[in-house]
């Protein structure tokens, strides 16, 4: 696609002007957000989106439009399925300095990730912990319904377990599904409460 044509296409973009497109600039001034409102009238909406319209259209001009849509080129990260002859002098000089990790040290971020994901998760459960035990409750308890991809449900399974002793019987509940969502629910026993006995 030679110059003019890509000219001719960003502005043909610029007339349309289409609600998400770079075109449109929602942070200039005098305009309003394009989100539409159900509970406004239409008559609002209409006159909103006129007047959004005729401003971006008189104030993007072909220059920046280019300018725009050559600033996200930057930030975009390379296709992987581009072909070689097509990979540009900018993306070898932004690629070329950047070494790969070693395997161990690849690994051992993203466990770092997963140690993260795991502390927020086991401090959760002692907290529902906790107000089981405030409030005295014995037997057979509900402590967390776990709704996490098939792929990592085990990692939180195994998570879990790791923080009951085998006294509390920890277990893991079957697949059930609530509000559309895959959930299993983890379960532990607490002690008899004796103050219950009257």
């Amino acid at each position: 696609m030679d110059l003019t044509a890509l000219e001719q296409k960003l502005n043909s973009f610029s007339q349309t002007q289409q609600p998400f497109s770079p075109q449109s600039n929602p942070m200039t001034t005098n305009t309003k957000p394009t989100i539409s409102n159900p509970f406004t009238t239409a008559h609002n909406t209409a006159h909103n989106t006129a007047h959004n319209t005729a401003h971006n259209t008189a104030h993007n001009t072909a220059a920046n439009t280019a300018q725009n849509t050559a600033a996200t080129a930057k930030k975009q990260p390379v296709s992987v399925t581009r072909k070689i002859n097509e990979v540009t002098n900018e993306d070898v000089q932004n690629y070329s300095e950047k070494a790969i990790p070693s395997w161990k040290n690849l690994q051992s971020l993203y466990e770092g990730q997963w140690n993260k994901e795991k502390e927020k998760f086991q401090t959760h459960l002692k907290a529902n912990f906790a107000a089981l035990v405030e409030r005295f409750a014995s037997g057979k308890q509900e402590l967390f319904q776990l709704c996490a991809p098939e792929r990592r449900e085990k990692l939180y399974i195994e998570a879990f377990l790791e923080l009951f002793e085998s006294g509390y019987a920890p277990h893991v509940g079957d697949v059930e599904r609530i509000a559309n969502k895959r959930v299993r629910k983890l379960f532990i026993t607490l002690p008899h409460n004796y103050s219950s006995i009257y």
